[in-house]
């Protein structure tokens, strides 16, 4: 009915407030008001009302606003912080009143002076990301004001808000507005140069130690350190840096400090395990690399015969971790991944087996081992989600591997577990990664660009997630996102395959962003030598910037690769949104020498 109507509206939505407040306050109460009130007296109301903008309620030390324009809220809100960076320049560091602001646009619903609605709750989130004296909007407002103001933002990632059901992209202010004659900040060509978000808890894991003298045990010590990983990989609020590299063999000889620097990172999770008879015990040590301290160390001694306590040693060290660093949870149960899924004690043996084969699988006979410990997991237990997931995921890996004679086979087994894992509740991320890719090949671009929204929300620091959503956008034809997600993937993983890096130079390629295109390309080829996707992007790429020379060793490195090279199947692989992306690119190849494999209709 009509009456029933909500009504809404467009706007530009501002969230700040002041650092440390309650630390100010109770160190100086009447000094803070007064000072608080003076800056909101001479610049933050002042600033709005002059940008058009209409304070909607002050909270203790917060500011709720709203404008008609994007461009204005950005603004207003760089002049803001330009202006209380002045005023705090002479006043002592623990005594300033410096503020986090969030911008962004979305519907709001408007209840006499106030207003409410999700738009207004990503806006307090955005808040919470900025740095101290910064800004931090969202990915609608990156888009609306495109290049209308003079100022840089970079790429956090992709942000959880409570209640919202897809993550929001997330940038903050990099760098002011110009003045007249200055010139503009070089690009940064770095495939490494996607920033975390700030304030958030850095970690890396050292791959935990067999200590004992049995080498069987080498295996249980992966086991341990990737189910600690894969459960951190799903903390919201926590940026895991990881190591990429086969069984995570450079990290495994790093120092701690060494792998603090490579990582950049400031806490190292490091431990071993030595077997006595049935038991084990794990010793853990949680260190933080800029001070040296140690935040939390433990031995944990478990019965081997019980493997559900294989998994309570997994749960117990990555709840401990977030503890130390205080990470906040986005929900009590967020560690859980597998003990509490299976009740069967031997289901979960077979799943135990079957995860470790698929990690370490150099083979197809080995995936399917792990096919089949897993699929009696399933057995075992069909109501568990782990075990299809993770069985999901190795008939992925099959059907991509090139292991298997009839890949269509082992797709469709993926594709029917990844769906019965997410009817489930699935809480590993691993079905959304398969149906992304699924989706894409078969050029459902709107549920694949869900699926990929999907991963990287389940799995917010994931590279892999970060990488399918950067192939998805390249697709979609939306490369300037791409890069930034791509450069995100790399990010969070300084050892990283070339595939995250293959993925990067077609983003800059999709941006007509060549040289860098090709930077991208060799870093992919000097990781493998093998792959002929880097190789395509390097020739494409060298055609347009004049490269002729290397243009045509690009070509024939693709044809030494793969003498069968048809650019007339490669065409047909390529699941572009827009006919004309794919007609670009294939016509740059065709002139650096590959039309003679093109095969007319």
């Amino acid at each position: 009915m009509v009456e029933d109507h909500v009504k809404r509206r467009l706007a530009a939505i501002f969230a700040a407030d002041v650092v440390g407040y309650s630390r100010l306050m109770g160190e100086d109460e009447a000094r803070t008001l007064t000072a608080l009130k003076e800056h909101r007296t001479l610049v933050i109301d002042p600033k709005i009302a002059g940008y058009d903008g209409r304070i909607v309620k002050l909270m203790g030390d917060g500011t709720l606003a709203e404008f008609a324009s994007v461009v204005d809220a950005v603004q207003c809100a760089i002049e803001i912080q330009r202006e209380m960076a002045g005023r705090n320049s002479e006043v002592s560091q623990d005594r300033r009143i410096e503020l986090r602001i969030g911008i962004n646009l979305g519907d709001v619903i408007p209840d006499g002076g106030d207003i409410y609605g999700e738009g207004v709750n990503i806006a307090a989130r955005l808040e919470s990301l900025a740095e101290p004296g910064g800004i931090c909007i969202s990915g609608t407002v990156h888009d609306a004001i495109g290049k209308k103001l003079g100022a840089g933002f970079e790429f956090l990632g992709e942000q959880n808000v409570k209640n919202i059901e897809k993550p929001v992209r997330a940038y903050r202010l990099v760098e002011q507005q110009r003045s007249p004659g200055t010139p503009p900040r070089q690009p940064d060509t770095s495939v490494q140069s996607a920033p975390r978000p700030p304030g958030t808890p850095s970690l890396a894991v050292k791959p935990f130690q067999n200590l004992s003298a049995d080498p069987d045990q080498d295996q249980f010590a992966d086991a341990l350190t990737n189910g600690i990983v894969v459960a951190l990989t799903r903390m919201p609020n926590l940026a895991l840096i990881g190591d990429e590299s086969p069984s995570m063999v450079r990290s495994k000889i790093m120092t701690v400090q060494e792998l603090g620097r490579k990582f950049d990172v400031r806490y190292v999770l490091k431990g071993g395990l030595r077997k006595l008879g049935d038991k084990i015990r794990v010793n853990v040590e949680l260190m933080d690399v800029s001070t040296g301290r140690h935040l939390w160390a433990d031995n944990l001694d478990r019965d081997l015969r019980n493997l559900g306590d294989l998994f309570a040693v997994q749960d117990e060290i990555t709840e401990e971790i977030v503890t130390a660093m205080n990470v906040k949870l986005l929900g009590g149960d967020a560690a859980r991944l597998v003990r509490s899924a299976f009740q069967n004690p031997t289901a979960l043996q077979s799943y135990y087996n079957g995860e470790i084969l698929l990690w370490n699988s150099k083979n197809n006979l080995e995936l399917r081992e792990a096919q089949h410990r897993l699929e009696e997991a399933i057995r075992l237990e069909p109501t568990s989600s782990p075990g299809y997931a993770t069985a999901a995921l190795a008939y992925w890996v099959e059907a991509l591997s090139g292991y298997d004679d009839t890949p269509s086979r082992s797709l469709e087994r993926a594709i029917e577990l990844a769906q019965e894992a997410i009817r489930l509740n699935d809480v590993t991320g691993y079905p959304h990664l398969i149906l992304a890719q699924v989706h894409l090949s078969r050029r459902e671009f709107g549920e694949a660009n869900t699926e990929a929204d999907f991963a990287v929300s389940a799995r917010p620091s994931c590279p892999a997630a970060y990488s399918l959503k950067a192939s998805v956008l390249i697709y979609l034809g939306r490369p300037s996102e791409a890069i930034e997600h791509a450069q995100y993937a790399l990010r969070l993983t300084p050892v990283h395959p070339p595939m995250h890096s293959a993925i990067l130079a077609s983003a800059f390629y999709g941006s007509e962003r060549y040289e860098e295109a090709v930077a991208a390309a060799k870093t992919a080829i000097e990781l493998d030598d093998c792959r002929v996707d880097p190789y395509l992007i390097l020739a494409a790429s060298s055609v347009v910037l004049g490269h002729s020379e290397e243009a045509r060793w690009a070509a024939q490195k693709v044809l030494e690769l793969k003498p069968e090279f048809s650019l007339a199947e490669f065409a047909e692989s390529q699941p572009y949104k827009e006919p004309r992306d794919l007609d670009r690119l294939i016509d740059q190849l065709r002139s650096v020498g590959l039309e003679q494999t093109f095969c007319s209709p």
